[in-house]
C-alpha cells in the first residue's frame, strides 16, 4: 500500500508542466523591473531542467518518489547553473568543480552588489541573472513538488506570489496586468488539473477555486493601491539596512539622503588643512531620466597613476597625502579625492579613467580596507581661470545635450550668461551657480518625490527650474547641462562632502551617508576640471569660485597691515543680485524673448520656508499604510469566503454525506460537538439534547440522519431526496454564544483539517 501511494501520481507530467507554466507566467512581471533582454530565457532554463527531471525521477522510482524527485531537480538545477554561469570552471562544462563554487561565490555578490547600485529598470547582467535562476529555480521545484504531491495544491499561490511580489514591492503600481491574469490562468489550471482524490472532491475543488479568486482578486487590486512609481527614482543604493551601504553611481541619492538615521561610510585623515571632496564616479552621457557613468578606461595594478594630463606649468600645485578607511560601504568605486597621482593598499585590477580620475574594479566590489592616496591638487588664481578657453579637443562628450532637452532650459542659460559679470567661460559659470544660490531655490529632499522629478536626467530640469526646490541631484544636473548649453565641458560628479571632524582624532574627519553629494566640475585649458557648488547650504564653494573674487578690470581690495590683495573666501550663497535671480519665468510662454523676462524679474525672495539645511523627512507613508490595511482586510476575509462557498455547495448537495460533513463542520467552527471519532448517532443525539425546545430542529436532525442511513444502506431508488440544512444550521448557531459565532465566520477551525475528505465518515455502518 506505502509503495502505491509512493508511485508517480497519474497525470504527473501534466503537473509538472503546469507548474512550470505557472512560473513562467509569474516571471513575465519581472518586466516591470528589467530592462529588455534575454534574461527571460536563461533563467526559466534552469527551472525547466529541474522541473523536469523531477517529473522523470518519479516515472522511475517507486518508494519515496517525492524525495527522490526534489533531489534529482536540485542536482540538475545545479548542472544546469554550471553549464549557463561557469562553464570554464567544471569538467567538460557541465559537472562542478572547486572553482565553480567560488565562481558562484562571485556572481552573488556581483548580483547584490548589481541589484544596490542600479536603478529601475535594471540591466539583467550576468549577478542578478545568475540570481534570478538560483531562486526561480527553487521556487519551481517547490510549486512542483507542492502541486504533484501535496493534497493542498492551493499552497502553490504562496511560491507564485512570492514571484509576483518582488515587481509589487520594488515598483509599485508597474506590475503588467497580463502577467496577474496569466499566472492566475496557470493557477486555475493546475488545481482543475490536480486529482480529485488528492484534493477532497468537488467541494475541495470548490474551495480551491475560491482561494484562487482570492489570490487574483489581491493580484489585480492590491497592487495599484500601493504608491506609483516616481519615474526616475529606481532602486535606493542600500545593502543591507544599517551595515552596508552600497552606492549607486548613477545618482539615486535621495533614498540615502531621506534616511532617518544616516549610516557612517568612512573615516579618513588628511594633511590638507581641512576636509575633502571625495569622488566616486564622473557622470556623462544623459538619456531621458538617468545619467550614465564615464566608461572606458584601462586595467592597471593600483600603484602610480601619474599627474593629472591637464595640468599646465603656470598653474600651482600643492601635494596632499589621505588614508581613507572604508566602514560600511559597497561599491564598485573607490571614494577618492581629486587627482590622484599615487595609491597604496589597494588588491586587485581596476580600471582607471585618466581624464577624472575616478578607479573602479574590473571584477568585484570593493566593500572595506584602508588606502593611501597622494594627490596633486591644481590652486588656480580667479585671474587664471577668467582667461581659461575651454577648446580642447577630447571633450566633446561633455558638450552634449540631450535632444528632449526643453528650449527653455538653454534660453534661460543664456540669458543668466548675458548678465554675467564678463564674458569669459569662468564669469559664465560663476553666474550659473550665483543663479542658484542666490535665494530663490529652495534646497529640499522631498519636493522632488512630491512633484515627480526625483531623478537626474534632462528631464527634470525643465520642471526642478519651475518649482525651485530639490536636492543636489537636481541643483547639479540643471548647472551641467546650462553649462553645457553655454559650450563649457561639463561633467557630474558624485560622491561626498567633506564630514565632519572628529574630535577625539586630530586630522580626522568621519562621513555618513549625509554627506552623499553630486556637483558639477569644468574642464578649463591648462587648469582641468574645476569643481562649483551650485546646491544651497551644501558642501562649501569653492573660494575661486566665490562671489568674493573681483569682477573684470576691478582691483581687489588691498590689507592696510601688510599691503598684500586680500584673498577671496569661500562663500556657500550670497544676497541676490539682478544678475543671477532675474532669470526667465517659467511659466511664461516659450515665444517670450528671455531678455524681456529678465527686465521683470524675480523680486529674490522666497516663495516658501527659507532654504538651507538637511531636510529629514521621509515620503508620505499613508497611501502605503492603506494599501496594507487593504492587503490585511483581504487575506483576513479569505478563510471565511472559503468557507462560505464550501457551505453553499454542501447545503444543497443532492449528497447526504455532503450536507452531514457540512453540519459536523459548522458544529466544529462553533466549538460543539463534532469529533472525528463520534458517529453520526452520537453526533446526533449530542446535538438534540440541546434542541429540545426545537421541535423544528429535531425532525429535521431525524430527516437528515434517516437520509445518511439510506445512502449507506438503500438502493440508489430508494434514496431520500436533497433536503435543504438551513434549520439545522441556524439551530447549531443558536447553541453556540456570540463570541464564537463571530469567530466561526472569521477563522473557522475546520479549514484546518486534514483528514483526507472520503475517510472522515464511513460509508457503513452508521447506526452503532
Amino acid at each position: 500500500m506505502a509503495e502505491r501511494a509512493e508511485a508517480a501520481p497519474r497525470g504527473s507530467f501534466a503537473l509538472s508542466g503546469v507548474a512550470l507554466l505557472a512560473v513562467a507566467a509569474a516571471v513575465t512581471g519581472f518586466s516591470a523591473i528589467l530592462d529588455e533582454g534575454l534574461w527571460g530565457p536563461t533563467v526559466l532554463a534552469v527551472a525547466a531542467v529541474a522541473v523536469a527531471a523531477a517529473a522523470i525521477t518519479r516515472r522511475l522510482v517507486r518508494r519515496w518518489a517525492a524525495v527522490w524527485a526534489a533531489a534529482a531537480a536540485l542536482v540538475a538545477a545545479l548542472l544546469a547553473l554550471t553549464l549557463l554561469f561557469a562553464a570554464d570552471t567544471a569538467l567538460l562544462g557541465i559537472v562542478p568543480l572547486p572553482g565553480t563554487a567560488a565562481r558562484f561565490a562571485e556572481l552573488i555578490a556581483a548580483g547584490e552588489l548589481s541589484i544596490a547600485e542600479q536603478s529601475i529598470p535594471a540591466a539583467a547582467d550576468d549577478g542578478i541573472r545568475f540570481l534570478m535562476a538560483l531562486g526561480l529555480a527553487g521556487l519551481a521545484i517547490m510549486v512542483d513538488g507542492v502541486l504533484v504531491h501535496s493534497r493542498r495544491p492551493a499552497f502553490t499561490a504562496v511560491p507564485l506570489l512570492g514571484i509576483l511580489a518582488v515587481p509589487i514591492v520594488l515598483a509599485p503600481g508597474a506590475l503588467p496586468v497580463l502577467s496577474v491574469l496569466a499566472t492566475a490562468a496557470a493557477y486555475l489550471l493546475a488545481l482543475a488539473l490536480h486529482r480529485p482524490a488528492a484534493s477532497g472532491g468537488a467541494a475541495a475543488a470548490g474551495r480551491a477555486m475560491s482561494v484562487a479568486a482570492a489570490v487574483l482578486v489581491a493580484a489585480l487590486l492590491v497592487p495599484p493601491l500601493l504608491p506609483p512609481v516616481v519615474v526616475g527614482s529606481g532602486l535606493p543604493g542600500v545593502g543591507i539596512a544599517g551595515l552596508v551601504t552600497g552606492i549607486n553611481p548613477v545618482l539615486e541619492l535621495g533614498n540615502d539622503l531621506r534616511r532617518d538615521t544616516p549610516v557612517e561610510v568612512l573615516r579618513y585623515t588628511t594633511d590638507a588643512g581641512g576636509g575633502l571632496y571625495l569622488t566616486l564616479s564622473h557622470l556623462a552621457d544623459f538619456e531621458g531620466q538617468t545619467v550614465q557613468p564615464v566608461v572606458g578606461g584601462e586595467a592597471i595594478v593600483p600603484g602610480r597613476v601619474g599627474p593629472p594630463l591637464w595640468l599646465g606649468d603656470d598653474v600651482a600645485t600643492r601635494t596632499i597625502d589621505t588614508t581613507i578607511q572604508l566602514q560600511n560601504v559597497r561599491s564598485r568605486w573607490v571614494p577618492l579625492p581629486a587627482a590622484p597621482v599615487e595609491i597604496t593598499g589597494l588588491s586587485g585590477s581596476w580600471v582607471v579613467d585618466p581624464q577624472g580620475i575616478t578607479v573602479g574594479a574590473v571584477d568585484g566590489t570593493f566593500r572595506g580596507g584602508t588606502y593611501d592616496v597622494e594627490s596633486l591638487v591644481a590652486e588656480p588664481t580667479p585671474e587664471q581661470l577668467r582667461v581659461a578657453t575651454v577648446s580642447e579637443e577630447g571633450l566633446d562628450r561633455y558638450r552634449v545635450l540631450p535632444p528632449e532637452l526643453e528650449p527653455f532650459v538653454v534660453d534661460t542659460a543664456a540669458a543668466i550668461a548675458a548678465n554675467a559679470e564678463g564674458p569669459s567661460p569662468y564669469d559664465q559659470a560663476r553666474a550659473l551657480q550665483r543663479f542658484f544660490t542666490s535665494g530663490d531655490f529652495e534646497y529640499s529632499e522631498e519636493a522632488p518625490v512630491e512633484f515627480g522629478y526625483d531623478g537626474t536626467g534632462a528631464d527634470i530640469v525643465a520642471e526642478f527650474l519651475r518649482v525651485r526646490a530639490g536636492y543636489c541631484v537636481q541643483f547639479s544636473t540643471a548647472m551641467t547641462l546650462m553649462a553645457r548649453s553655454l559650450g563649457l565641458p561639463t561633467r557630474l560628479a558624485v560622491g561626498f562632502t567633506p564630514g565632519t571632524r572628529n574630535p577625539e582624532v586630530p586630522g580626522e574627519y568621519v562621513v555618513t551617508t549625509d554627506n552623499l553629494h553630486s556637483w558639477p566640475e569644468i574642464h578649463f585649458d591648462g587648469i582641468g576640471w574645476v569643481r562649483f557648488e551650485p546646491t544651497p547650504s551644501r558642501g562649501a564653494t569653492p573660494a575661486y569660485a566665490s562671489d568674493d573674487v573681483p569682477a573684470p578690470g576691478e582691483e581687489p581690495a588691498i590689507d592696510p597691515e601688510t599691503g598684500e590683495p586680500i584673498e577671496p573666501t569661500a562663500a556657500p550663497s550670497s544676497p541676490a543680485d539682478p544678475a543671477a535671480s532675474d532669470a526667465p519665468d517659467p511659466d511664461a510662454s516659450d515665444a517670450a524673448d528671455p531678455l524681456d523676462l529678465i527686465d521683470g524679474g524675480s523680486d529674490g525672495t522666497l516663495d516658501g520656508p527659507s532654504a538651507g539645511g538637511l531636510v529629514a523627512g521621509s515620503a508620505d507613508a499613508r497611501p502605503l499604510a492603506a494599501a496594507l490595511l487593504a492587503l490585511l482586510v483581504l487575506l483576513l476575509a479569505v478563510p471565511g469566503v472559503w468557507r462560505a462557498i464550501r457551505r453553499a455547495h454542501r447545503r444543497r448537495s443532492p449528497d447526504a454525506l455532503d450536507r452531514w460533513r457540512e453540519l459536523r463542520d459548522t458544529a466544529r467552527d462553533l466549538g460543539l460537538a463534532a469529533e472525528e471519532t463520534s458517529t453520526p448517532r452520537a453526533l446526533a443525539e449530542a446535538w438534540a439534547a440541546r434542541w429540545v425546545a426545537d421541535p423544528a430542529a429535531l425532525a429535521a436532525l431525524a430527516a437528515e440522519r434517516a437520509a445518511l442511513e439510506q445512502r449507506a444502506y438503500a438502493a440508489p431508488r430508494g434514496r431520500a431526496a436533497a433536503a435543504d440544512i438551513a434549520v439545522l444550521l441556524a439551530a447549531l448557531r443558536a447553541s453556540a454564544p456570540r463570541w464564537r459565532r463571530a469567530l466561526a465566520v472569521v477563522a473557522p477551525v475546520s479549514l484546518l483539517d486534514r483528514t483526507p475528505a472520503d475517510e472522515r465518515l464511513p460509508a457503513a455502518p452508521l447506526a452503532t
